[in-house]
Order: C-alpha cells, then sequence, then structure tokens
C-alpha cells in the first residue's frame, strides 16, 4: 500500500500545483466552455501531468544534453521493443480521448493526428536533454495510439461533445501543456520533498 501511494504521489505531485493553475487559466480565458466543460479540462491537465513524467520531463537541476537517437523506423522486433511500441501507443491514447471532449478543434481526425505527432514531437525532443532515448518508433506509435483515442471518443460520445468553437484552441493547449511542463521542470521535484518531507516518509 506503502508504494502504491508512492508511485501515485511521484506521478502526480505536480498537479498540485499545476492543476489549479489550468483551471485559473480556463476560466479566465474561456470562461463560457469552462464552466460546462472544466472537469474534462481537469483529466487532461491530470494525464498531461502522468504523461510527462512517466516519458521522463526532467526536474531542471537533472536537464543534460544526452542525446540517444533512432531515426530509422521498425528495426527491432524483438518482443521487449514491441512490448515498448504497445505501452506508447496506449499512453498517448488518453490524449486522442480527451482532446475533442473539450475543444471543438480537435473532433476531426486530421486535426487529432496533428495534435498526437506533434505532442509526441515535444516529448521525443525533450528527451534529447534526459537519459530517455529519443526514437522515431516512439512518433509513429504515440500519433498511432492518439488517433485510436479519439475513434473510442467518437465511439462513445458521436456528436455529443466539444459544443463551443474555438478558433484559438491550439493556443489553449500550448498554454495548457506548457503550464504543465513548466510546473514538472520547476516546482515538481522541490515540491515532491517538501510532501515526503510532511509525511516523513
Amino acid at each position: 500500500m506503502e508504494n502504491f501511494l508512492l508511485l501515485l504521489l511521484d506521478k502526480l505531485c505536480g498537479a498540485i500545483v499545476s492543476l489549479p493553475l489550468v483551471l485559473i487559466y480556463i476560466f479566465v480565458f474561456d470562461r463560457e466552455r469552462a464552466k460546462r466543460r472544466w472537469g474534462w479540462m481537469a483529466l487532461l491537465a491530470l494525464y498531461l501531468n502522468a504523461m510527462y513524467i512517466v516519458i521522463g520531463v526532467p526536474g531542471i537541476q537533472y536537464i543534460c544534453w544526452d542525446p540517444t537517437l533512432n531515426l530509422v523506423p521498425f528495426q527491432d522486433f524483438s518482443a521487449s521493443n514491441i512490448e515498448g511500441m504497445i505501452l506508447n501507443a496506449v499512453m498517448f491514447a488518453p490524449l486522442g480521448f480527451l482532446l475533442p471532449a473539450y475543444f471543438e478543434r480537435y473532433r476531426r481526425w486530421n486535426r487529432i493526428i496533428a495534435a498526437g505527432f506533434f505532442t509526441s514531437l515535444a516529448v521525443e525532443a525533450i528527451q534529447l536533454f534526459t537519459f530517455r532515448a529519443t526514437d522515431v518508433d516512439d512518433l509513429i506509435m504515440n500519433t498511432l495510439g492518439t488517433l485510436v483515442g479519439f475513434l473510442m471518443a467518437k465511439l462513445i460520445f458521436r456528436h455529443r461533445i466539444a459544443v463551443f468553437r474555438g478558433r484559438k484552441d491550439w493556443l489553449e493547449l500550448m498554454m495548457v501543456n506548457a503550464i504543465v511542463l513548466l510546473t514538472i521542470v520547476f516546482v515538481r521535484y522541490p515540491l515532491m520533498e517538501v510532501v515526503l518531507g510532511l509525511l516523513k516518509i
């Protein structure tokens, strides 16, 4: 039980700060839609926080230039690599599910693919500054996973989601990502130390 609580704390500690900031942001700049859809945005912020931590976004003190690149797709079909590719797709499926639940812009398959691709591209670029490898296979599978999540959302919600149109939804999504990433990089690790100290773990 203690190990589970530590794992949960590790993955969601940054959300203690980023979630309120994201909600404040949407209620200030997107009030009408936020009144009805804030729950979806909260889930998206929690998901982004956990996802960026799982893929290895470091705190500012751990950032270093340590690039490991693979630019040739699908070279390795070992069991462990195939498992990793499947997990990448699964990890990005919630992105494809949650984006159209809040943003009207991402109710179209071409836009959701673009969102998944550029989010994954940002992740792979970040990994140039971590101990993780930057891999074109990850980029492909992450994008595919986003599309699978989108198809699940269309199947479940059909046309009952994201009723408000927003011309600058892409900018709002970028801001939400920026809030979560900056919190992880600059706040999460010091906050984690404080929380662990208070819990005496």
